[in-house]
């Protein structure tokens, strides 16, 4: 799956999804993440399709990408793979009522969606749970085998990057306008550690100077 920004979609997945007749479903992974309801959705299709599924993380898994992961029979990871898991975030304007608003909406889906696609998994105790995602948590290939996040850690693989004649059209025009939306300065101050990392993947992601 892709990114943000992706056409990677719950609808268009559901789709893709519904045409599969196969017994075995194999979903390849390596993802900055998206919109959590989206990611939400995908796990939901997976889970309930009566394939047996194995998740593939060829090389990383944060954010929505995790919760989409979850939703394997099976979870594979190379040694060289990462996972991210966190709390729902976004940025947000607005006044003192609306930002209270969406700090209570966030709580939410902390508390919903995004705790339940993880501890069906999760080896240890709901409140060490959520003190990984409160964290911000990336994890190697080891400590998701140690957190029941993956079955089996298998042989490392090298990700072959696209090389500009294989981008799509859509992919170099992204490339040249996302830096019109990368956060200002001040915006980048309030960002955790954590939060400047995913960021900076996403920029990896789509090569964006």
């Amino acid at each position: 799956m892709g990114g943000w920004f992706s056409e990677t979609s719950a609808r268009e997945i559901r789709r893709k999804i519904n045409a599969i007749e196969a017994d075995d479903i194999h979903v390849h992974i390596n993802s900055p993440g998206g919109d959590v309801f989206d990611s939400v959705a995908i796990h939901n299709q997976l889970k309930k399709h009566r394939a047996n599924v194995t998740i593939h993380i060829d090389g990383l898994a944060a954010s929505g990408a995790s919760v989409i992961a979850m939703a394997g029979d099976h979870i594979e990871m190379p040694g060289n793979a990462m996972m991210m898991i966190h709390n729902a975030w976004t940025f947000a304007a607005g006044n003192a009522k609306k930002l209270r608003k969406i700090a209570d909406d966030l709580s939410k889906i902390d508390a919903g969606p995004v705790k339940a696609s993880y501890l069906n998994r999760f080896v240890g105790e709901e409140k060490e749970l959520i003190k990984l995602l409160e964290e911000e948590t990336f994890l190697t290939a080891e400590e998701c085998l140690a957190f029941g996040f993956a079955d089996e850690i298998v042989e490392d693989i090298e990700l072959e990057e696209e090389t500009q004649e294989e981008e799509s059209a859509k992919n170099q025009l992204l490339a040249k306008y996302a830096a019109q939306i990368q956060p200002q300065p001040e915006v980048k101050m309030n960002m955790t550690i954590q939060q400047l990392k995913v960021w900076n993947t996403i920029q990896k992601y789509w090569k964006v100077s």
